[in-house]
């Protein structure tokens, strides 16, 4: 970020300090964003700045090379989509920029790549973690950004609820952090895809703005909208399959969970770790290192069965290669068994069609199709250079 004295960019301010000083982000997505008053003060605190070193997509740099960037660039692209949205349809809740800012604050270290086994020894999802800070709580009570929101006259509380798309009071606001297409999403998929080294994420977000508009507290598609709802569906959709769900990122980073797994000192400290202290930590470890290695050289886990996913055939895959080491095999689902409801397909977007409202997959073939080819689950088994032969002999 740079220092600036002429206004330049996206205007995030509070009047009162518009004559102020304020800076100036060159944000290779979204061109220049200007920030100065609240929202400075909050990209400036401890836990923000941690984001910097929170990679967006795990170790899928290790099949996507420019995948490096960071949960900090996407936090500040999600504000920028919020103040983008709000001047389309002429929202004035600043509220809404904040949440939008502070939406990812509680990442763990390496993003989705591990949630999963955090989740499992914690009891605890990113969402838990970005309200406790927000409302610097729990384990981060030393967290300045509840002063800083009192500061300018902001609840922690309503902001916190509001980041998660939890606030039920704030149903429009809420929808629009998290919800069928929301201000999240147009940042991440068009970043992702561009870091990636892919096209298909490239989403028009202005034609979607420009044909949406409010009604009941939500966000409704007028019927000129379709066409560009199901492009950006189809970029979501293809997105998992092709980078989200790659099946050597899912090697990766299930590989890094197993590590973690295997170390004994683990505390919920490292929850609050950046990507490059965990790694550290796991690499100093005498039960984690191996693992962590292997991944640093890319020495990963080679694919030796795949299936189609039922129920039965996973179950019989796991008996057969109980007798070996856990540690040397993985036995992956892809996509993921949560990964089938609205809240994950986000297929229910409302539109008009005829003037009647429908949720789009109602309305549109092209939706449905993408919906129930991404939910064509296979069982995956990978292992290790010294148990590949003996483990593909079981099959």
């Amino acid at each position: 970020m740079e220092d600036a004295t002429k206004t330049l960019g996206l205007n995030l301010v509070c009047p009162a300090f518009s004559d102020k000083m304020y800076k100036i982000v060159q944000d290779p997505i979204n061109g220049p964003i200007k920030i100065d008053g609240i929202f400075l003060e909050l990209i400036n605190s401890f836990y923000f700045q941690r984001l910097r070193y929170v990679k967006q997509l795990g170790l899928c740099n290790l099949v996507f090379p420019g995948a490096n960037h960071t949960r900090f660039e996407h936090s500040l692209g999600t504000m920028f989509m919020a103040n983008e949205i709000s001047n389309y349809l002429n929202i004035k809740d600043e509220k809404l920029q904040i949440s939008a800012l502070l939406h990812d604050i509680g990442h763990t270290p390496f993003s989705h790549g591990i949630e999963d086994e955090f989740y499992s020894v914690y009891n605890v999802k990113h969402e838990d973690l970005t309200e406790d800070i927000i409302n610097g709580k729990n384990d981060y009570y030393d967290s300045n950004i509840p002063d800083i929101l009192e500061k300018y006259g902001y609840d922690k509380n309503e902001i916190a609820k509001l980041a998660t798309g939890s606030d039920t009071k704030n149903k429009l606001l809420s929808v629009i952090i998290s919800g069928s297409m929301d201000v999240d999403e147009l940042d991440y998929l068009r970043r992702d895809s561009i870091y990636c080294g892919v096209t298909i994420g490239n989403i028009d977000y202005k034609r979607i703005f420009n044909t949406i508009k409010i009604e009941d507290d939500t966000i409704i598609g007028e019927e000129k909208s379709v066409p560009t709802i199901e492009s950006a569906i189809i970029s979501r959709v293809i997105m998992y399959k092709s980078v989200y769900f790659h099946k050597t990122c899912r090697i990766a980073q299930k590989m890094i969970g197993k590590s973690y797994l295997l170390n004994d000192d683990k505390n919920k400290d490292d929850l609050k770790m950046n990507d490059f202290e965990f790694m550290n930590k796991l690499l100093n470890n005498d039960k984690s290192k191996n693992l962590i290695k292997k991944i640093l050289s890319r020495d990963l886990y080679k694919i030796v069965y795949k299936s189609p996913y039922t129920r039965e055939k996973y179950d019989e895959i796991s008996d057969k290669i109980n007798g070996f080491n856990d540690s040397s095999y993985i036995i992956d689902i892809i996509p993921p068994l949560y990964f089938d409801k609205k809240s994950r397909l986000k297929n229910d977007f409302i539109v008009y069609d005829n003037n009647k409202k429908y949720e789009i997959n109602k309305v549109s073939d092209i939706v449905n199709s993408l919906n129930k080819d991404i939910n064509k689950r296979s069982i995956i088994v990978s292992t290790d250079k010294d148990n590949y032969d003996k483990i593909r002999n079981l099959f």
